[in-house]
C-alpha cells in the first residue's frame, strides 16, 4: 500500500483491524531436529489446546493507528516478542515497570526466520521511536502498542495528539509495517502471558504434562502465535461509496425527470382535452384516434321519409311556397354551374333556408307521417345511401341526416357511426356535438396531435396566391392538411366522385374503405413497440 492509505485526522484507515487471535504453539528446535526443509517442519508444528495453554481472540475496542504495508490479504500473523532496546537507551529503564522481565524477547525464539509481531507500551515519543526501529531491524509484520493505564475502553482515535510523536506523522510513512493500539488492559495481559510462554517447555504452565505427550521433546519451542484480521471497513470514501453516491445522485436525477415528463404530459392532456371541449381540435378528422358515436347522440340525430324533388313538386305543394322557396333558394344560394363557392357554406345556407320555409318539416318521423324534406333544399342531389350504394325509394325509404346534411339509411348510418368511425362517410366531417371528448386522452393522442401541428406550421402559402382567391388558398390549405395526415398516419387517399350537376366535387369512401383506414389504436401501437421501448415510455412520458 502507498502513502495514501496513512492515517489523516478525524479518519480510520482504509484497512482496519477487527481482531486479534492469540494461541500457542509447539515446535521443534532447529539444532537437534531431523527436519530438513521447512514442509517438513510445518508438519510438525502442532496448536495447544486452549484446556492446557493460552488461548484469547480480542475484537472489541481495538483502533489502528497505520496501515502503512498493510497484508493486502486482511491477516497479518507471527510470534508475538517484544523489541530489544539498546543497553544505553533511557527507555531501557522507564520500561521495566511496564514489561516483565522475563517476557518473550527475539533471542527467545528460534533463530528459523519466521515471522514476528511486536508488542510493547506507549510511553512517551521517544521510547516508541527506539521500539519502533528495533521492530524495523527485526523484520516484523506489525506493531501492537497500548497505553499504561490499565484501561478497558477503546484506546483514543488516531487524531488525538497521545499518538504524536513530534515529527508531524513522519513516522507512519518511515515504519514499513502496520501499527495498531488495544486497551490498556489487555496490553498489560499479553504481556504477562508472553513472560509465561518464553522459557523452556518445563517451564510453561501444565509443561509437565505436554512433555510426557507422545513424541515430545522437553527442548521443543512453546511460544504466543498472535494472528491479526484486517478488515476494509473504513470512513474514508471509498470507490463503493462513490460509486453509491453516484447511482443514488443518478436515481435522483432520473426520477426527478420523470416526475417533470409526467407533469408536462399531464397539462399537454389537460390542454389538449380543452381544445376537443371547445371545438379546435377533431381527434378522428386527423385521424388522430378513432372515436365511435355514442347511441344517445345517435338517437338525436333526425330521421325522414325520403322525397325526391319530382315527387314532393308533384304532391300538391302551394305554388306561393314553390315559388317562394325556389326563389329564396336561388337567391340565398346563388346556384351557379360555375360558381367555386364552398360546399359547406351552400350546405348551411339551403338547410337554414329549408327550416324558415317548412318549420313543419324538420320533424322526427316518428313525428310526422308525410314530411318535407331539408335535403330537398341542398345543392347536390343524392338519390342513393353511400354505404350500401341502394337507392332511395321516393315516399317510403327512412333516411338519417347528418349535421353535415349527407343521408343515409338509418340501419347502415348507425351501424357505422357506432361501430366503425363518427365521420361522415362521404365529407369527413364529425357527427359528434362541439364539446365532446372522449374518456381519456393519452399520452399518444397528445404526441401525435403535436407532431401533426409542427407539420403544418411548416406549411408556408406564398403571398400571390391570396390575391387569386381565398377559396383557392382554402383549397390547397385543405389538401395539404388531408395529405399530411395521411401521410403520418397512413391512411389511404380518399375515393373521388364525379362531379354533380352543380358543380361540387363529393369525397366519398364506402364501408369497405373506411374500415380499412389506418388507426393504430394506443393499444395496439404499445403492443408492436419493443418491450424497452414501452418501459421507457412509462417512465419517460413524451420520450
Amino acid at each position: 500500500m502507498g502513502n495514501s492509505s496513512l492515517c489523516t485526522a478525524d479518519s480510520i484507515p482504509a484497512t482496519a483491524i477487527d481482531r486479534i487471535d492469540s494461541f500457542v504453539l509447539l515446535f521443534p528446535n532447529d539444532e537437534w531436529s531431523d527436519s530438513s526443509t521447512d514442509a517438513d517442519l510445518d508438519h510438525i508444528v502442532a496448536r495447544l489446546r486452549p484446556e492446557i495453554s493460552y488461548a484469547q481472540i480480542i475484537t472489541d475496542n481495538l483502533r489502528t493507528l497505520s496501515t502503512h504495508n498493510a497484508d493486502p490479504s486482511g491477516q497479518i500473523s507471527g510470534f508475538l516478542y517484544v523489541p530489544d532496546l539498546n543497553q544505553n537507551d533511557p527507555c531501557q529503564n522507564v520500561s521495566i515497570d511496564y514489561i516483565p522481565g522475563n517476557v518473550t524477547r527475539r533471542a527467545n525464539l528460534p533463530p528459523t526466520d519466521f515471522t514476528l509481531i511486536a508488542i510493547a507500551p506507549w510511553i512517551n515519543a521517544e521510547c516508541t521511536q527506539s521500539f519502533l526501529a528495533s521492530a524495523r531491524a527485526d523484520l516484523a509484520r506489525g506493531f501492537l502498542f497500548f497505553q499504561p493505564d490499565n484501561g478497558t475502553d477503546q484506546p483514543p482515535p488516531v487524531s488525538s495528539p497521545v499518538w504524536g510523536l513530534h515529527d508531524g506523522g513522519r513516522w507512519k510513512m518511515e515504519t514499513d509495517f502496520p501499527v495498531y493500539a488495544v486497551p490498556g488492559s489487555t496490553g498489560a495481559h499479553m504481556l504477562y502471558e508472553s513472560s509465561l510462554y518464553s522459557g523452556n517447555l518445563t517451564d510453561i504452565p501444565f509443561g509437565h504434562d505436554i512433555s510426557e505427550l507422545p513424541g515430545i521433546d522437553p527442548r521443543d519451542y512453546v511460544r504466543i502465535y498472535t494472528e491479526l484480521g484486517l478488515s476494509s471497513s473504513s470512513s474514508l470514501p471509498s470507490v463503493w461509496v462513490f460509486l453509491l453516491i453516484i447511482g443514488a445522485f443518478l436515481a435522483l436525477l432520473l426520477s426527478s425527470t420523470s416526475g417533470l415528463m409526467h407533469l408536462i404530459q399531464r397539462r399537454r392532456r389537460h390542454s389538449l382535452r380543452r381544445r376537443v371541449e371547445s371545438g379546435q381540435v377533431d381527434l378522428e378528422a386527423l385521424g388522430i384516434k378513432r372515436l365511435k358515436v355514442p347511441l344517445e347522440v345517435i338517437e338525436r340525430l333526425p330521421v325522414y321519409t325520403y322525397y325526391s324533388e319530382h315527387d314532393s313538386v308533384s304532391a300538391g305543394l302551394p305554388d306561393l311556397a314553390k315559388q317562394d322557396s325556389a326563389s329564396a333558394v336561388e337567391s340565398n344560394l346563388n346556384i351557379r354551374p360555375s360558381s367555386p363557392g364552398s360546399m359547406e357554406d351552400k350546405i348551411t345556407s339551403a338547410r337554414a333556408l329549408s327550416q324558415q320555409s317548412w318549420p313543419q318539416t324538420a320533424t322526427d318521423g316518428a313525428k310526422s307521417s308525410d314530411p318535407i324534406l331539408a335535403h330537398r333544399f341542398l345543392p347536390y342531389s343524392q338519390p342513393t345511401c353511400p354505404i350500401c350504394l341502394d337507392e332511395f325509394q321516393s315516399g317510403s325509404t327512412p333516411i338519417r341526416e347528418l349535421p353535415c346534411g349527407h343521408i343515409y339509411h338509418p340501419e347502415c348510418i348507425d351501424s357505422f357511426l357506432s361501430n366503425n368511425s363518427s365521420l361522415c362517410p362521404m365529407c369527413k366531417k364529425t357527427v359528434l356535438p362541439v364539446g365532446y371528448c372522449p374518456t381519456k386522452i393519452t399520452n399518444i393522442m397528445v404526441r401525435r396531435e403535436r407532431n401533426l401541428r409542427r407539420l403544418r406550421s411548416r406549411i408556408t402559402v406564398p403571398d400571390n396566391d391570396t390575391e387569386t382567391g381565398g377559396s383557392t388558398v382554402r383549397s390547397q390549405l385543405q389538401n395539404w392538411g388531408s395529405r399530411i395526415s395521411r401521410r403520418v398516419l397512413r391512411q389511404p387517399e380518399p375515393v373521388v366522385l364525379a362531379s354533380t350537376s352543380t358543380g361540387m366535387e363529393l369525397q366519398f369512401q364506402p364501408q369497405e374503405a373506411s374500415g380499412r383506414q389506418t388507426y393504430i389504436g394506443d393499444a395496439a401501437t404499445e403492443v408492436r413497440q419493443p418491450g424497452w421501448r414501452r418501459a421507457i415510455s412509462r417512465v419517460f412520458p413524451g420520450f
